[in-house]
Parts: structure tokens; C-alpha cells; sequence
């Protein structure tokens, strides 16, 4: 079997450096978009997450960049990891959650902050 090694100052692929979590910032009420996977969003305002537009093992961080609440809205099924329960989320100031999808229908949240 042949091995190899991989040596590099800055790795990088269509999205920028792997080794950071690339941020968009949104200054408003926004709309995940596919190029958003993989990428955290430091919102200030409302997230809606639409269906059909991410697949298996895609995620995105969202980070609450406000000093009120944020509220972010599911598409079909977005389980929460702490209950399970299927509904839309409030993320506290300076929250950060995390969504993972399973599915282009189906994703679930954590987070610090989330409710």
C-alpha cells in the first residue's frame, strides 16, 4: 500500500481556508442559502431555514449578533437535540446554534441559547 503526506501553509477549497469557519454576516432578517453550508452566520436578524436546498451532512452555524433574541424558522422538520421536539427556535442574545441536516427536509439544532 502507498501512504501519503500532504504539506501546505493554507489549505483551501471552493468556500476559502478549511481550517476557519468562513462567516457571512447578515445584517437582517435572512434566508439560508446553499452556499451558506459549512459557513457560520452572524445574524442580526431572523433566520428562516427553506427545504430542499441542503443535503446529508451538510451544517451551519448561526451566531446570535444582537442584544435581543433572534427567532429562526424551520422548514418541515427541524428536530431540537436537547427534546426532540419539531418547532421553530429562539436563539438568546449572543446565541450560537448549530444545524446538521439529514435530509433536504429533515435537519436538527443545538445550541447555547436555543430554546
Amino acid at each position: 500500500s502507498s501512504t501519503g503526506e500532504l504539506e501546505a501553509d493554507i489549505l483551501k477549497d471552493s468556500k476559502g481556508d478549511v481550517r476557519t469557519i468562513v462567516q457571512n454576516t447578515q445584517g437582517s432578517t435572512y434566508t439560508l442559502v446553499a452556499a451558506d453550508s459549512g459557513k457560520h452566520i452572524l445574524a442580526s436578524g431572523n433566520i428562516t431555514v427553506p427545504d430542499n436546498v441542503f443535503t446529508a451532512g451538510q451544517a451551519i452555524t448561526i451566531v446570535n449578533n444582537t442584544a435581543g433574541n433572534l427567532t429562526i424558522t424551520k422548514g418541515t422538520t427541524m428536530y431540537n437535540a436537547a427534546d426532540a421536539s419539531n418547532a421553530n427556535r429562539t436563539l438568546a442574545t449572543r446565541g450560537v446554534a448549530t444545524i446538521l441536516f439529514t435530509a433536504a427536509t429533515t435537519s436538527y439544532i443545538s445550541g447555547a441559547g436555543l430554546s
